[in-house]
């Protein structure tokens, strides 16, 4: 009989079950995709019962096989999408309104406002973070004024905050009401230094602290659970991270300067520094990688919002693919000679851009451009993002530790993979498991160490440094000519 560690991963697509052993190998998996609910406006939306529906149907069917295969779950791990804004009712645990998802911008009026752009620089110092309708704070105002029964909620003191860890925890543990800093920090309301929500900040935004969990240790026992009464006896919540930050422990980056690429709907470049704030003065993201027994290590992050969604944008809405897995084979057989560039700016631009009004577009075509092009741009802009990001890093930080860490859905694109070695002009290192962000958060509660394993493939730069550099200069001579 193994003893395993059961990890939820709730991602931006769907609900990964994971069934972990102790060496941070997976025994079991098995996935279940929610609704991308879009508006009119472009809102993006999740339905927070939905979500909790697939994880019931999720967790039953991964005890069905450890009872089957004799296996004992142990205890229970949660990594989670980051900023997007979660409201819940604190007696009935009812959701109050959708979830606002982290790539939705209609808390852009609410950021641009003056009442909160004459506060910008001191929302920076205090978070590490720039103020874009990209975090959960804004979006956390929006629900307040605009959705009724949060309203309400918070009239009569019955309003929960959060992000879906805390959601997940709510529910799991019957109100169990808990985050820890990888959350916290990118809700926009978490002092940097003292690791604790800020009053200031609070009030800016107009949040009741009362409405906001608790912020504890990553590794903390979080409560204990029967999983929807699936079990007898209940078990413990051992750890719980932002899927970002729990790639990058469960890739090892445990040290400054380890850098790893997380590929899903968006990416995360993110950087270890240590126990020094790095503050960026180039538009990069400081954020708390975890805490644990107390101890805070920080990283540099910058985010590229549209990755693994960019392709599901060529499939679905473009019907250039069938499959995903078609992506790399179509981009190596695309026209050398096209200039086809896709400027994926379907909800603006992050770092080091920042121009969250920037609208999407495709510059450079010609008579050669097909579909074989058009998605060798789509993958290319990815690559040329997290470039950008990298080379931001090198400025604010001076070194990186070789070679990038590169984890997620995307990683068996080969193309892609070695795309991104060419034009950053480092080794990459592809992880042998996809899944390292529940893995990830395995780990956390239960070791200080990631992984330990070997990469299935590094890539290696094929073209000359001063080959790239040309290339990025292309790519970013068309971002500027569109934000003339």
């Amino acid at each position: 009989m193994t003893e395993l560690t059961l990890a939820i991963d709730q991602s931006t697509q769907g609900t990964k079950v994971l069934l972990v052993n102790p060496d941070g190998t997976i025994a079991y998996k098995v996935t279940k995709k929610h609704r991308q609910i879009i508006s009119r406006r472009g809102w993006i939306s999740h339905d927070l019962t939905e979500i909790k529906d697939n994880l019931k149907a999720l967790i039953h069917v991964a005890l069905e096989n450890a009872r089957m295969t004799g296996d004992k779950i142990i205890a229970v791990a949660i990594s989670n999408q980051r900023e997007t804004a979660a409201a819940w009712s604190k007696i009935t645990a009812e959701p109050l309104a959708l979830a606002i998802v982290w790539q939705d911008n209609r808390a852009f009026s609410l950021t641009n406002s003056n009442e909160l752009q004459d506060y910008a620089d001191l929302i920076k110092q205090k978070t590490g973070l720039p103020l874009t309708p990209y975090f959960t704070a804004a979006k956390f105002t929006w629900m307040q004024r605009y959705e009724p029964a949060v309203r309400n909620a918070l009239s009569i003191d019955d309003l929960c905050l959060g992000t879906i860890d805390s959601w997940l925890l709510y529910i799991l543990t019957n109100g169990n009401y808990k985050t820890e800093p990888s959350n916290a920090c990118r809700t926009q309301l978490m002092n940097l230094e003292t690791g604790t929500w800020d009053l200031k900040l609070c009030s800016l935004f107009e949040i009741n602290p009362k409405s906001l969990p608790q912020i504890v240790d990553s590794d903390s026992i979080f409560g204990e659970t029967t999983l929807f009464d699936e079990l007898r006896n209940p078990i413990p919540i051992i750890s719980m991270l932002g899927d970002s930050q729990a790639a990058l422990f469960a890739e090892n980056c445990l040290k400054p300067g380890q850098i790893k690429v997380t590929f899903g709907t968006g990416s995360s470049i993110m950087m270890n520094t240590g126990e020094e704030i790095v503050r960026s003065t180039h538009g990069l993201n400081t954020s708390i990688a975890w805490r644990k027994n107390g101890q805070t290590t920080y990283a540099l992050e910058g985010n590229v919002n549209y990755s693994g969604a960019l392709v599901t944008w060529l499939k679905d809405n473009l019907n250039l693919i069938i499959d995903p897995i078609e992506t790399s084979s179509m981009a190596e057989s695309a026209n050398p000679n096209d200039t086809t560039f896709l400027i994926p700016a379907f909800s603006g631009l992050a770092a080091p851009y920042n121009y969250p009004q920037l609208k999407a577009a495709l510059v450079g075509m010609s008579q050669l451009t097909g579909r074989n092009e058009i998605v060798r741009a789509g993958l290319d802009a990815v690559v040329y993002q997290i470039n950008d990001i990298v080379m931001l890093m090198l400025q604010d930080f001076k070194t990186i530790t070789s070679p990038i860490h590169a984890d997620g859905g995307m990683i068996a694109n080969h193309y892609l993979m070695q795309r991104l070695a060419n034009i950053v002009q480092y080794s990459v290192a592809v992880s042998p498991i996809q899944e390292l962000s529940g893995v990830g958060a395995a780990l956390n509660g239960k070791s200080n160490g990631g992984l330990d394993f070997l990469p299935s493939q590094v890539y290696k730069p094929a073209i000359r440094k001063s080959d790239a550099t040309k290339q990025i200069q292309l790519w970013t001579d068309n971002i500027r000519q569109l934000v003339k």
